[in-house]
């Protein structure tokens, strides 16, 4: 079991954190004034968060807990 998490910059717009075989992917997706970071489970949308360091706690707390 690993206690630290794994960030990976796949592109730009996307990053995604590995952890204990969990995986949380973070996608910025354009669509006007709702332009935001998703946080993603698999294809599930978990929460959009307008910041980027919002969304990397979140998806963090996420694999954290195994959800």
């Amino acid at each position: 079991m690993s206690l630290n998490p794994t960030w990976t910059k796949e592109d730009s717009l996307t990053y995604a954190v590995e952890l204990d075989g969990r995986r949380v992917d973070l996608r910025y997706e354009a669509s006007g004034f709702q332009s935001g970071w998703a946080v993603y489970t698999g294809d599930e949308l978990v929460e959009r968060c307008s910041e980027l360091m919002q969304a990397r706690g979140l998806a963090l707390a996420i694999a954290s807990k195994g959800q």
